[in-house]
């Protein structure tokens, strides 16, 4: 008896832990990448719950898409700095100028996005002005997440309908001299994708299209909508056709070679759309190397309106009446004689009959 309930009491004892260890051989793959085991609660779809601004907060992790990202390799509390125990409370907002905790290879440094927001704090898209002060309507202002989500790595847009398999055949060769195949994957994405915008062409100008398109947003910041005046250009509706080729905002608003977060105003001289740089910015090897210098008169963003382009304004104007007082005229009389078609004895005015005279 006493034999029966020592067995009773190892088995109870073992029991938990041939649970826990099937339990980890079956998920190790679905867990690889996290290590803090964030995934316990935040792989489940309705994870979810309302701020106290009343705001959804959808708290589901896909890991797919994460580990396939460009942050795949960082652990969810290099960002969520202050996540130390389990359960936790509310996380802080990320801070993306943190010095992250991976090593820059070309450095061997630890990696921040500093040298980034150094740039964005000195663009047109900076909340505050030079000197610190918070410019006015600065929740209007971008910040990293408005432009970012974190999105999967692109495939080579010009290659992947001619070359189907270029990732596999460029990984096969890699692995000659590299064993480590999910390494040389991530490194292939990673470099690939950066060849490229983060974005095409279309989804980029939705994208700035959620800002440069609010009309109450513009107005309180005195700009125009020139996302309506983009859209009407050869560019604007190349890039809605699906033209990756196409210029996009990013294009011309960013000097050949410099960063996409280093955009000015018109009136800086370092913007690509200075009187003085424009030139530069249009005969950029991509685009116009062959281009004329009287290219620099061209108007991107007409702005059909007599307090901005008077001349424009009463073109427009003309033409639209010279359609109108050309086409109204042919509808009527189209109109006009199919009815007297279908309606041949019709008649507006009736003609009175003449009664014969008395003798």
């Amino acid at each position: 008896m006493v034999q029966f309930k020592q067995k009773a009491s190892i088995i109870a004892c073992i029991s938990p832990l041939v649970f826990a260890a099937v339990f980890l051989f079956f998920h190790a793959d679905a867990c690889a990448f996290d290590e803090e085991n964030c995934l316990f609660c935040h792989r489940y779809r309705g994870l979810s719950y309302i701020d106290k601004e009343g705001m959804f907060k959808l708290l589901y992790i896909t890991e797919d898409l994460y580990v396939n990202s460009p942050h795949g390799n960082l652990r969810c509390t290099d960002c969520h700095v202050n996540v130390e125990k389990f359960p936790h409370g509310e996380p802080l907002k990320v801070d993306c100028m943190l010095v992250c905790h991976m090593t820059e290879p070309s450095s061997g440094k630890q990696f921040s996005h500093k040298k980034v927001g150094d740039l964005l704090s000195r663009s047109a898209h900076s909340s505050t002005e030079r000197d610190g002060r918070p410019k006015e309507h600065a929740s209007d202002y971008p910040d990293c997440k408005t432009c970012h989500q974190d999105p999967l790595y692109r495939p080579l847009a010009f290659l992947k309908q001619k070359r189907p398999g270029l990732a596999e055949k460029t990984i096969e060769r890699c692995s000659i001299c590299h064993e480590n195949k999910d390494f040389m994957r991530k490194f292939y994405n990673h470099f690939t994708s950066r060849m490229q915008k983060q974005r095409s062409p279309k989804e980029l100008v939705e994208m700035c299209s959620e800002c440069h398109a609010d009309t109450a947003m513009m107005k309180r910041h005195n700009l125009e909508n020139v996302i309506g005046s983009y859209l009407e250009t050869m560019h604007g509706k190349a890039v809605f056709l699906g033209n990756e080729l196409a210029a996009d905002c990013t294009d011309c608003h960013v000097l050949p070679g410099e960063s996409i977060h280093s955009i000015h105003s018109y009136k800086n001289p370092d913007s690509a759309t200075h009187k003085d740089n424009i030139y530069k910015t249009c005969s950029a090897i991509e685009c116009h190397p062959e281009a004329a210098l009287n290219l620099v008169g061209y108007k991107a963003h007409v702005i059909v309106a007599p307090h901005k382009n008077p001349l424009e304004f009463y073109v427009v104007l003309f033409f639209v009446l010279l359609t109108l007082g050309c086409f109204i005229p042919l509808m009527l009389f189209t109109v006009l004689d199919m009815l007297r078609n279908i309606f041949p004895n019709a008649t507006l005015i009736k003609k009175r009959k003449k009664v014969p005279r008395k003798k």
